[in-house]
């Protein structure tokens, strides 16, 4: 009898206190039931701005980004600080490629709060996607200052650097990544396209290769290895990857092999 009553007493707590498992399920990972506790929970509650955001964040983690976005909308239509949901809604934004959103979400933050180191960081990662890469530039700059111990902050300013000019600048931003994360092939592929902007092509050279070592499908950098290789007329090294990379199916742009090879695509 006694086992009997301990058991239901700890089904009806448990029963009673959704919104503790749900986050209990979130810690875990466990997001779909996470999902399941929050909206059970606003079935008593409807108006707890931290169960629409709880949801809103496990919808979020399940990339179930239009569901997520209503919720955001509601925490920051109805919270006094509607930061943290503007930053959620424009993530969720972006990972619906709606990047027009995301950019207006997160300069909203910045209007409430001016030194709010996500917004800057995710407003730049959004403005290279928008080609818009001065400004970009000026977000990521903010953002280094506001957490210089951010890697990735590193990365993307190192990308909006190249994209306006600034290549050593870039190539600098990209060896504090490296520092950190040597076989990072965004990093070390964006380094040797900014050297072989500015015509040095043997560490160019290096950095395709390293690419090319760690993921031997990025055809892209065997290409441009190769293009590196023909300014430096090492034209048998340069037909040998431009070779090897068509036959594996890349389709240039830019067709440097009809210059110096016999071949045809």
């Amino acid at each position: 009898m006694k086992k009997s009553l301990i058991f239901v007493l700890i089904c009806f707590t448990s029963c009673m206190n959704p919104a503790e498992d749900g986050m209990d399920a979130f810690e875990k990972g466990d997001f779909k039931n996470a999902i399941k506790f929050y909206q059970q929970s606003l079935v008593h509650n409807p108006n707890n701005v931290s169960y629409h955001y709880n949801l809103a964040r496990s919808f979020e983690e399940m990339e179930m980004y239009k569901e997520a976005i209503t919720e955001f909308t509601w925490v920051a239509t109805y919270s006094p600080n509607p930061s943290k949901a503007l930053l959620g809604r424009g993530r969720c934004y972006w990972g619906l490629e709606d990047f027009e959103s995301a950019e207006l979400d997160f300069t909203n933050v910045l209007r409430v709060s001016p030194e709010n180191f996500n917004a800057f960081y995710l407003r730049g990662k959004v403005r290279i996607k928008l080609w818009d890469f001065y400004a970009a530039y000026e977000d990521l700059e903010n953002a280094v200052k506001l957490n210089p111990n951010h890697e990735l902050v590193f990365y993307y300013r190192g990308v909006a650097r190249g994209q306006i000019g600034i290549l050593q600048g870039a190539i600098n931003d990209f060896n504090h990544v490296l520092n950190f994360r040597p076989n990072m092939i965004q990093a070390l592929y964006n380094r040797g396209i900014c050297y072989q902007r500015g015509r040095r092509y043997n560490h160019a050279i290096a950095d395709f290769t390293q690419v090319l070592s760690i993921d031997n499908s990025k055809l892209e950098s065997m290409w441009r290895r190769g293009a590196c290789y023909m300014l430096l007329r090492d034209n048998n090294s340069a037909c040998r990857d431009f070779e090897k990379a068509l036959t594996l199916g890349y389709d240039p742009s830019v067709p440097f092999h009809l210059r110096i090879c016999n071949l045809r695509i």
